[in-house]
């Protein structure tokens, strides 16, 4: 498997696909090494972080990742 580096680029607004398949949600923030997505499903809206290299590839307007939802980081709720 061929690892991606942290100069991906990803889109604001992308899908975020999860290994298993799983539409995950829709990036609304993104650094040099990681992006930052809100959960489509759930109340109230949740918040992951992604590392750059969890990506396997972006095409077709979605973010595919190498790992599933378990795998992620919760970004704690601020507002």
């Amino acid at each position: 498997m061929e690892g991606s580096s942290s100069t991906t680029e990803v889109p604001i607004g992308a899908a975020v696909v999860a290994a298993n398949g799983e539409l995950l949600g829709k990036i609304h923030t993104a650094h040099s090494h990681f992006f930052v997505f809100e959960q489509s499903t759930g109340s109230p809206p949740t918040d992951y972080e992604v590392p750059m290299h969890a990506v396997s590839r972006v095409e077709g307007g979605r973010v595919l990742l190498t790992v599933n939802l378990e795998a992620l980081s919760r970004v704690p709720d601020e507002r």
